[in-house]
């Protein structure tokens, strides 16, 4: 039973399951092959149960998975496979709701846009319109008169939102849509609240536990430097900025067509050069920033394998 699993796991070698010479009752011996297979077994049940706790934890548990599933020297290589599956294959929403999930990233974005258009108005009043109307703003499309067609089953889905094909009404160009996942930041603020009174509570009570190489290190630092890094992770203002940098800095245009880089480099007599352009060997989507917003990015559908594939 528990034992002999236990014995398995944890124990030497081979061991001789009947020690009575006189025995004519025929036993079965556990080799190294069968507590190999017995051993795998376990792991991946193991790993199995951990992902599907992570999973039902929330994002902020999921992405911690996904961080997890990059240490294969920190873990045994079955839990690192069922981990991997946090990457791009967590349960998404799929037909109406994926539709709805749509809409609402989309409307909530216009949402902030608009309230920047609003503070940017009054900065400048570069208008009489701008004067005498609180709603005068520049109009912002609905969800469908941007985008003629979606595909409610997504490509992908991860720990913070996930990805679907679309074509621009206007140009017919089939995009790849990122949605980020409803409540995503009220939900990092209630669990990186709990894990950072934890991290207090081993500064206050680990004692040397919080050591690395004698040097005294601060747990909770540590989880908040992680917040800042996280919650900067959903807004994906951020991401396309990223995005559009990449592009311009290897001189990657839209469609892979090249174009001036904005990158130099410093050759004699501190004459600087612009690079020359990436796109003969590397392509990059190209970024739709005017359609995108903190829970939304519009990115050109570029088809492509996975980097461990």
């Amino acid at each position: 039973g528990l034992y002999k699993v236990l014995t398995l796991l944890f124990g030497g070698g081979h061991r001789q399951q009947n020690r009575n010479a006189n025995s004519n009752s025929t036993t079965t011996t556990t080799t190294n092959h069968d507590q190999t297979i017995l051993r795998q077994r376990v792991l991946r049940y193991a790993g199995h149960v951990l992902t599907q706790g992570l999973l039902q934890l929330g994002p902020l548990y999921c992405k911690m998975g996904q961080i997890l599933s990059c240490r294969d020297e920190a873990l045994p290589a079955p839990w690192i496979a069922s981990l991997e599956r946090l990457q791009d294959q967590i349960p998404a929403q799929t037909g109406d709701a994926a539709r709805t999930l749509a809409l609402s990233a989309w409307e909530q974005g216009n949402m902030v846009r608009r309230r920047q258009q609003q503070q940017q108005q009054q900065q400048r009043q570069e208008s009489a319109t701008t004067k005498t109307s609180n709603n005068a703003t520049t109009a912002i499309p609905s969800f469908d008169d941007v985008f003629s067609e979606f595909d409610t089953t997504p490509l992908a889905a991860a720990s913070l939102g996930q990805v679907h094909k679309a074509k621009l009404r206007a140009t017919n160009e089939t995009v790849a849509i990122k949605l980020q996942r409803p409540f995503l930041r009220q939900i990092y603020d209630q669990d990186l609240d709990f894990l950072t009174k934890i991290a207090k509570a081993v500064d206050r009570f680990g004692g040397t536990r919080g050591q690395v190489g004698g040097v005294q290190q601060s747990w909770e630092q540590i989880f908040l430097d992680a917040e800042a890094i996280l919650y900067r992770e959903i807004d994906y203002r951020d991401e396309a900025e990223n995005g559009m940098r990449f592009c311009r800095d290897f001189g990657l245009d839209k469609g892979g067509r090249a174009t001036r880089p904005a990158a130099t480099t410093t050759g004699a007599g501190n004459k600087v050069t612009p690079l020359p352009s990436a796109a003969s060997w590397l392509r990059a989507p190209y970024v739709y920033d005017q359609l995108s917003s903190e829970l939304v990015l519009v990115m050109e559908f570029v088809p492509s394998i996975k980097i461990t594939s």
